[in-house]
């Protein structure tokens, strides 16, 4: 059973370079069970690289150091920097989801919504005779009506609301402690984009923790739990999303607030707003 209270992911020192420059330096951030945190930033200050470092998806020739110490849900702990590649793929799916921005690069059009979440399940040795039924229900739980219609359709059949849903369903099949959304929403609507991070939302019901890479503060204020500040490689302010966001204390938060005002006064679900 998933544990609801507790630290989920604990980073300290997180550091990334990219072509000899730092590009986070110093990140320190805490993830807990039941909370959806957004981590915030201007474009270009690191947020998707700081995801993709925790992931241990930098791209070629980026660096980390630091420590990223994850409890998974049976209690055991390890520090994801120092994992060798083999244990952070296999940790990657049943610890570890993660959803792109992009979701139809994400996803290979020349295999079918049904073959990817198959693929996923097998690689992670779920038998045969279950993962038809376990992909469906991913795909329900994403949101998507008639997942079983879906089954059988290409990446570009898809709309942009249900590649995203596809996405995420291959990034919650396997029930991971820890979701990494990075920017899932910025190409959506507003309609299809509040159903998409409801759904993220609603992962942190069973004690799992959500990660919101975003650079939208209404989105923040509406959704998550925490907010984390990222200015200059370093996390500049961090709290309860309505302290945040409502008073908030460091120069460049204050900047960001008076940016986006006054969208940012929409209250968060988890703190009593509409879905």
């Amino acid at each position: 059973m998933v544990s609801t209270v507790g630290t989920v992911l604990e980073v300290a020192g997180l550091r990334v370079r990219v072509g000899g420059r730092s590009v986070v330096d110093g990140l320190d951030l805490e993830l807990r069970a039941g909370e959806a945190t957004a981590l915030v930033g201007r474009s270009g200050s690191g947020k998707s690289l700081t995801a993709s470092a925790l992931a241990g998806l930098l791209p070629e020739g980026a660096e980390r150091s630091g420590t990223a110490r994850f409890t998974g849900a049976d209690g055991a702990v390890v520090d994801l920097m120092a994992l060798p590649p083999a244990r952070m793929r296999a940790l990657r799916g049943p610890g570890i989801g993660y959803a792109f921005q992009e979701a139809q690069a994400s996803l290979n059009p020349t295999v079918t919504v049904g073959a990817h979440l198959a693929e996923t399940l097998k690689a992670h040795g779920v038998p045969r005779a279950e993962r038809r039924e376990r992909g469906t229900d991913a795909l329900r739980a994403a949101g998507l009506e008639e997942p079983e219609g879906l089954w059988r359709a290409y990446p570009f059949e898809l709309s942009g609301g249900q590649a995203q849903r596809v996405a995420l369903a291959l990034a919650c099949v396997l029930g991971p402690r820890l979701l990494v959304a990075d920017e899932v929403t910025s190409a959506l609507d507003p309609v299809t984009q509040a159903g998409v991070l409801d759904t993220l939302r609603a992962r942190t019901a069973g004690g799992g923790a959500l990660l919101l890479i975003t650079h939208d503060l209404a989105v923040a204020a509406r959704w998550a739990d925490r907010v984390a500040v990222l200015d200059g490689g370093r996390i500049a302010e961090s709290g309860p999303a309505a302290e945040v966001l409502r008073s908030p204390r460091h120069p460049f938060t204050r900047e960001l607030v008076r940016a986006a005002a006054p969208a940012v006064a929409t209250p968060s679900p988890a703190r009593g707003g509409a879905r």
